[in-house]
């Protein structure tokens, strides 16, 4: 059975940074920076966590039931370089064994069984070696009904199970049926649901397991923040923020949530690093959990802070489309830029298919990333695009007939 509710607590945060950030665009209170915003004033409020230089927030999303202790079945740590608008997204698989205070070496998800989200922030703490600047937890209703009031988001669903088949997956005693066709869709809420939580996988770039899924949810991420994210759609926003608001659960003060809706709002999608902490398959006494590959995952701590001091690196995520009309030549480069180091954000198709040459194109954050990618396919022409910023990824790679490999 998969209880796995996914990423719904930060699509709320998205969700209602577009409500209340917007919002403040238009309107803010007039009783001070500590009270709600409403509609008596224009005053300016200053710059979100002006002077902070640092921030660490865990996201749980946790399995909540009625005379249950419930589950952590999502959990993230986001970091935020204020003063740059940047930031980091990193999943931690919830069957990660993790030293958990006061109760052993275990699975990471059991902290928040023993104590709430209080210890799942100690665990996290001890786990990154940092404090924590607060928690934000939501319920999974909340996640539904804020993509259902915006209207659902479009997204490529990925033909997983092979020959047209697409996501299909039923669950009566979960009360989850997935059925989704393969290619562009327009997903309600309900759908969506089903896009972030199914994991029966073997489809290459996602994977299987927690690691597929965490990618999907980082693909609807950017999706929902891309189209939904706007102020023409303001009406929407913020019936959906208000809706989800009452789901939310947090440790921060109001004013610290109107400055993270903020601060998130004006964060360019491209600035936005999404990472999954590297883990095998193991067991002990016959319980299975992912141990943490420490080599990798200190080095993923390194490149992360990298990327909030906007600091270029070797390898970025990237999107590949396939322009050559050859099928399965997208994937075949994406094996080859993943085995170079990359991380695969999409793979699909170019608007055309006569591109005799293979191009990238590229944001400014990932200029370092160019060669790597240009040596690892051995053919391509680089070109600067401010557009970049509206695919999934800083690179995006149009596959031409020109590779072959």
């Amino acid at each position: 059975m998969m209880k796995d509710y996914l990423i719904y607590f930060f699509v709320s945060l998205i969700v209602a940074s577009g409500a209340f950030g917007l919002y403040d665009d238009v309107a803010v209170s007039a009783g001070g920076l500590d009270q709600k915003p409403n509609q008596k004033s224009l005053a300016a409020l200053p710059e979100p966590f002006a002077g902070v230089e640092r921030m660490h927030l865990v996201l749980i999303g946790a399995d909540d039931r009625p005379g249950e202790p419930g589950r952590s079945d999502t959990l993230m740590v986001v970091w935020l370089n204020p003063e740059k608008k940047r930031a980091a997204i990193m999943s931690i698989p919830r069957d990660t064994r993790v030293d958990i205070p006061n109760h052993g070496s275990t699975k990471i998800n059991h902290a928040y069984a023993y104590g709430g989200a209080e210890l799942t922030t100690m665990t996290v703490e001890r786990l990154l070696g940092v404090t924590t600047d607060g928690y934000v937890k939501v319920n999974f209703e909340g996640f539904v009904k804020a993509v259902d009031v915006l209207g659902g988001v479009d997204v490529v669903v990925p033909d997983i199970e092979g020959e047209g088949r697409g996501m299909n997956y039923d669950d009566n005693w979960g009360n989850l049926h997935v059925h989704l066709k393969p290619g562009p869709q327009h997903l309600d809420g309900y759908q969506v649901m089903g896009f972030c939580r199914y994991r029966k996988s073997n489809y290459h770039n996602l994977g299987d397991g927690d690691g597929g899924r965490a990618k999907r949810q980082q693909q609807f991420l950017r999706a929902i923040v891309q189209q939904k994210l706007k102020v023409s759609n303001l009406p929407a926003l913020l019936s959906a923020g208000k809706t989800i608001m009452g789901c939310l659960d947090t440790n921060l003060s109001w004013r610290q949530c109107v400055d993270l809706m903020r601060l998130l709002k004006s964060t360019d999608t491209a600035d936005i690093k999404t990472v999954t902490v590297p883990v095998v398959d193991a067991s002990s006494g016959g319980v299975y959990y992912s141990g943490i590959i420490e080599s990798a995952f200190r080095e993923m701590l390194g490149e992360i802070d990298q990327h909030l001091d906007g600091l270029t690196s070797a390898t970025c995520a990237v999107e590949v489309l396939n322009g050559s009309g050859v099928p399965g030549r997208a994937k075949k480069a994406a094996d080859v830029l993943e085995a170079a180091g990359f991380e695969i954000a999409k793979v699909g198709d170019a608007p055309s298919a006569d591109h005799d040459t293979t191009e990238l194109k590229y944001s400014a954050d990932a200029e370092a990333a160019v060669t790597a990618a240009t040596e690892a396919l051995g053919v391509g022409t680089a070109e600067a695009s401010s557009e970049t910023s509206v695919a999934s990824a800083p690179l995006q790679v149009i596959v031409g007939k020109d590779f072959i490999h």
